[in-house]
């Protein structure tokens, strides 16, 4: 009985993650190019030092955060991506993992390039949809790797995320 109502949970977590991808595919197609983050030297798919652990300076890492919430606007759109395509319904809200990995661990170990790789085509026997037709996602896949990597290397907060130059506090 248990068994069933996990895969429920599971089949409709899929479902509504389905129709959440369509949906942002075809929203996403209005996006504005004072939206798309700037590239860093550090955000490239064979760089390996923005895949190493959290040694190093700021400027070896794929993101820029202050205070824990203030982040470059690449991580902040990275960040915004997260949330519109509601991957915390899998992943969790602190990316602590759910019926999907935990990412905060999972960013520890894989690459940039096999990040990439796993949202484009996603992993289909485990559950995860392919993102390649998603025009956020493919704006946005590297912001989403920073802001991914930063939350696994502890700089970066759960919550509420804000620019650099905001003089917001959480």
């Amino acid at each position: 009985m248990k068994f069933h109502k996990t895969l429920a949970i599971v089949m409709s977590a899929l479902l509504v993650a389905a129709a959440s991808h369509a949906a942002l595919s075809q929203s996403t197609a209005s996006a504005s190019p004072a939206d798309t983050p700037k590239r860093t030297a550090a955000a490239t798919p064979d760089s390996k030092s923005a895949d190493s652990k959290s040694a190093g300076s700021q400027s070896d890492k794929p993101y820029m955060v202050v205070d824990g919430t203030k982040v470059d606007q690449k991580t902040l759109m990275g960040w915004r991506t997260w949330r519109a395509l509601a991957c915390e319904r899998c992943h969790g809200a602190a990316q602590e993992g759910l019926v999907g990995p935990p990412l905060v661990e999972s960013l520890k170990r894989l690459t940039k390039q096999e990040f990439h790789d796993t949202i484009m085509n996603g992993r289909p026997e485990k559950g995860m949809p392919p993102f390649s037709a998603s025009k956020m996602v493919n704006d946005n896949w590297e912001g989403l790797y920073a802001y991914l990597k930063g939350r696994s290397d502890g700089q970066i907060k759960p919550g509420h995320l804000y620019p650099l130059d905001s003089d917001k506090k959480k």
